[in-house]
């Protein structure tokens, strides 16, 4: 059969949908490129308008420090001679810096207050 009879004996209301049917999406996808596009074309104008900023324009180092860099002593390790593994709980008090203060300096939780937040306590 060739189109024409196929045409023919379809009623056109029918024909119309499928039509629109095949068309609607293909209309859709046209119209998304399309604003892709020139979302893609506006953001390279935008782009080229902006200029670079000149060595004067540029961020200047600090007057002072903004961190402290010291070198530590090494702690004294006492691996195992035999090359067994050592385990978390036989480093003692291996870190990488110290407070300087002890457990007395810790914040001293009362029976109103949990430490936690979301602990369900009133607080304190």
């Amino acid at each position: 059969m060739n189109a024409a009879v196929i045409a023919q004996s379809v009623p056109k209301t029918e024909l119309a949908a499928q039509i629109l049917a095949a068309i609607g999406p293909l209309t859709f996808g046209v119209i998304l490129i399309v604003l892709l596009g020139g979302a893609m074309w506006w953001d390279g104008r935008r782009r080229a308008r902006l200029r670079v900023p000149t060595p004067e324009e540029q961020p200047k180092p600090a007057d002072h420090r903004e961190h402290i860099e010291e070198v530590r002593e090494e702690d004294d390790d006492a691996f195992p001679e035999d090359g067994s593994r050592l385990l978390p709980y036989n480093l003692k008090t291996h870190t990488s810096h110290t407070t300087g203060k002890g457990p007395e300096a810790r914040p001293q939780h009362g029976s109103r207050s949990g430490g936690a937040f979301g602990s369900g306590s009133l607080g304190g």
